[in-house]
């Protein structure tokens, strides 16, 4: 089964073709493409206006030669079925790699209480697997948008400025984007899927690990999540988020969170914050490594305010903050290996950058908290049993 990628465009413009002199090496039958556009009554020369029409088939053609994709672009493949609106929503979710192009034409509107396009729906739908979404847009475009859509463009453009945003002037520019993205989103995806086999196969880290007592345990993670912080670039300073440091706190737990023995060794790490609390520094991070599971409601018991904490799940493990106090926590479960370790960090501090302004504000509104704590001489009465990096 060959992976599906759907376009979505949102444009009825033309648009200069460029160069296309510069695509000769890398776009599929580049060649030719001067062919194509004289069959379609266009000129070669970089002046041509050509249509967005004429654009959407030429990237399918280059996605399905070069790549092999399954290529969907509704205005010429057909749909699963149901109302136009609903069937791009559904194939938008069930596609692998969502390409999004804009102009200046917002497309037109469904008569229902849903203020976007069909297209911006797809958009919305796409921004909840943000890594399988990139959108090209002409340049100057965005600042001719209605105010309803200052929401969702917006969200587009502050993420991880560059990762999934980039905008084109003309045909050959955005030819060159398209296929810069799919090359990185492949190369990325073959990594990820490497680092995820390798993670699942048994070492002889994992049986060391899994033979050991429950101190002993601990500090072999420990000892593996201080080489994995220096491994990606986590120093003493802690994390680059949102253009300011923040300070990381790192925990082990020998087993799952179901067995008292084992969380006892996380109990207290809150406690001990406002204990190391420094005036000037902003109020930690904690992550928090599990060599066995976590679930939604050990955690919200583990934060200590059941009904305010807030949990969000992803493919490494789970975020939890308590708005009320700035306490907020990474879990990062079956941790059974360095390797594990590896790959669970590296994917949740992706997760973590593109919320860097949020945990900046937690971290803020906890530090403010610990030095009102420090100035009454409050203390916590008792020590955690297990040992923390940070």
């Amino acid at each position: 089964m060959s992976a599906r990628v759907m376009i979505s465009s949102v444009t009825k413009d033309e648009i200069p073709l460029g160069d296309i002199q510069t695509l000769q090496d890398s776009w599929h039958q580049g060649s030719t493409l001067s062919d194509r556009l004289t069959a379609q009554g266009f000129s070669a020369e970089p002046g041509t206006q050509v249509s967005f029409t004429f654009i959407r088939e030429e990237l399918q053609r280059h996605l399905e030669g070069k790549y092999g994709f399954e290529a969907f672009n509704f205005q010429t493949t057909p749909s699963r079925g149901g109302a136009p609106q609903g069937a791009t929503v559904f194939e938008t979710h069930g596609s692998h790699l969502v390409l999004g192009i804009f102009g200046s034409n917002t497309g037109w509107k469904v008569p229902d209480q849903d203020p976007l396009t069909p297209t911006f729906r797809e958009w919305r739908a796409a921004l909840e697997s943000p890594l399988k979404f990139k959108v090209f847009v002409v340049k100057g475009a965005l600042e001719k948008l209605p105010r309803k859509l200052d929401i969702l463009m917006r969200a587009i453009t502050d993420y991880k400025k560059g990762a999934i945003y980039a905008e084109f002037s003309d045909a050959a520019g955005l030819f060159r984007r398209v296929d810069d993205a799919v090359r990185d989103h492949l190369n990325r995806a073959m990594v990820r899927y490497a680092m995820d086999t390798a993670a699942k196969e048994p070492t002889a880290e994992s049986e060391q690990w899994l033979l050991c007592p429950y101190r002993t345990r601990v500090a072999e993670m420990m000892r593996a999540l201080k080489r994995v912080a220096a491994s990606l670039g986590i120093g003493k300073g802690g994390l680059r988020l949102g253009g300011r440091e923040q300070p990381v706190a790192w925990h082990s737990v020998p087993d799952g969170f179901s067995i008292p023995e084992s969380k006892k060794f996380a109990a207290y790490i809150f406690d001990d914050e406002v204990r190391d609390h420094r005036p000037a520094e902003p109020g930690r991070l904690h992550i928090v490594a599990a060599f066995g599971a976590v679930t939604d409601l050990q955690i919200r018991r583990h934060l200590g305010n059941f009904e305010a904490a807030e949990v969000y799940s992803a493919s490494w493990g789970l975020y939890a903050a308590e708005p009320g106090s700035g306490i907020q926590c990474v879990y990062l479960p079956r941790c059974t290996n360095s390797v594990v370790m590896q790959s669970k960090i590296s994917e949740a501090i992706s997760w973590l950058e593109d919320r860097g302004q949020e945990i900046g504000v937690l971290a803020e509104r906890r530090q403010q908290i610990l030095n009102l704590l420090a100035g009454q001489g409050k203390r916590p009465k008792v020590r955690k049993v297990g040992a923390g990096l940070t």
